[in-house]
């Protein structure tokens, strides 16, 4: 088997006794663990499609433990750019909703006339 198949079984087996741990915790805990859960599931494709891990990366990425806790606490200190970028989406979807509101009042206005 590859390093790389073994790092992302290593990393998903990481990510399956996290969501034992958090479903053995109940409900309102999961709900709350929600985007740990996800920014987790992100790292592993971050990693899995990254083609330039040297050989030396993937060794200390196997040889450590909790990378995924590592990568998402690391995350956490970035976490501001997520939240650039979601007012960027809202904001431009926002936009985009009120000019079709826009179009439809202009068209409901011409065709009562």
């Amino acid at each position: 088997m590859e390093e790389n198949d073994i790092l992302i079984q290593k990393l998903e087996q990481e990510l399956k006794e996290f969501k034992q741990q958090v479903k053995e915790l109940g409900a309102d805990y999961a709900i709350d663990k929600a985007y740990e859960l996800t920014v987790k599931q992100e790292i592993i494709d971050c990693i899995a499609y990254d083609s330039s891990l040297s050989k030396e990366q993937k060794k200390a990425l196997l040889k450590s433990s909790n990378v995924l806790e590592q990568c998402y606490d690391d995350w956490l200190s970035f976490d501001g750019n997520l939240r650039e970028t979601l007012n960027f989406s809202v904001d431009k979807t926002i936009n985009y909703i009120t000019d079709d509101y826009k179009k439809d009042k202009v068209r409901t206005k011409n065709d009562s006339r």
